[in-house]
């Protein structure tokens, strides 16, 4: 009866005397509304456009018995911090959302460049786009969003028979720039220290290399020592560290979980004579781990679907906020 009585007012509100619609355009877009309302659903404009929405917020939406999105393919690309809690959101979209969610790694740079170039959907990033990645956008005219999705701290890790509990800012300089060279040197015992860092595709790598090995210090052109071992995932990183001794490396705060026993967490401090802060959720929320940073999903505004727009929508939704906080993480919202 709603949906009788509305249409009968939207035929008086729209035609004339001799019956003929006056504004068609306007008066089909009503109809749709209307339309819309009398099914339980409503049309909420995003970036992407109309989005059908259900009653609550991550309802499995369905049309004509299908769910909103079969058949359609999502492909995320880029940072493999980033890679277990996307393969959990994915698994999640996908369940409610019926589309098929492609999750590749390759690292940071891997991921921004596949969006450059038009081969990934969305990017996940473990650090800000760069000025030089800016520029090739612009150049190709695209429209790049970032969006902060998660905290992360990058956590510093040692083979488990490295005698030292806590590590300063300056010491870990030194040691991935070659300086110091053999753990007696910051109290440990008389052997030779072994650095396995991320390589230059890599997100934490570079965000490593400027706020650890330059000390933040955006003049600098110290690089990794040619003795450093540049390795292309995270869990190669854990792999060296926890598979041998003498070893240190860094790792995102959500692969803790994964190391596990093999490896051992230092505390890190600002200053040498300071106080050690362990990387833990809590310590990056509050912004006392000297070694917090962002996770972003970058996204191409001229190519940005209503299935990229949908996804999004869930990583910042309760759940998908709460599973990056099972993933280790720390939620943004």
């Amino acid at each position: 009866m709603f949906l009788i009585k509305n249409i009968k007012n939207l035929s008086r509100l729209f035609t004339n005397s001799t019956g003929i619609l006056k504004e068609p355009f306007i008066a089909i877009s009503v109809l749709v509304v209307l339309l819309f309302q009398a099914a339980g659903c409503s049309l909420v404009y995003q970036d992407s456009g109309f989005n059908v929405q259900g009653e609550k917020a991550g309802d499995n939406i369905q049309i004509n018995g299908k769910a909103q999105f079969d058949g359609e393919i999502l492909v995320i690309t880029g940072s493999t911090t980033m890679l277990e809690v996307t393969n959990m959101w994915a698994e999640a979209f996908m369940a409610k959302n019926g589309s098929e969610v492609t999750v590749n790694g390759g690292g940071s740079g891997e991921g921004i460049n596949s969006l450059l170039n038009g081969s990934t959907d969305l990017a996940n990033s473990s650090r800000e786009i760069q000025d030089k990645e800016k520029q090739i956008a612009w150049d190709n005219g695209r429209d790049i969003r970032e969006y902060s999705v998660l905290m992360d701290g990058l956590a510093i890790i040692v083979s488990k028979n490295v005698m030292i509990e806590q590590i300063s800012m300056e010491q870990l300089s030194a040691i991935f720039r070659g300086q110091i060279t053999n753990w007696k040197e910051i109290g440990g015992n008389d052997r030779p220290i072994v650095a396995a860092a991320r390589d230059s595709t890599s997100g934490t790598g570079e965000y490593f290399l400027q706020e650890v090995v330059r000390l933040g210090d955006k003049s600098s052109d110290s690089e990794y020592t040619d003795m450093c071992l540049l390795l292309q995932s995270t869990a190669e990183v854990v792999n060296v560290v926890g598979g041998n001794d003498d070893a240190i490396g860094f790792i995102g705060l959500g692969y803790l979980k994964i190391a596990g026993d093999n490896i051992k967490p230092v505390k890190v401090t600002k200053y040498l004579s300071g106080q050690g802060v362990a990387a833990t959720v809590e310590t990056v929320r509050d912004n006392s781990y000297p070694l917090s940073r962002g996770l972003y999903i970058y996204a191409d505004l001229k190519n940005f679907s209503p299935l990229s727009s949908a996804y999004i929508d869930f990583v910042y939704s309760k759940q998908g906020q709460d599973t990056g906080i099972e993933a280790g993480f720390v939620p943004v919202k």
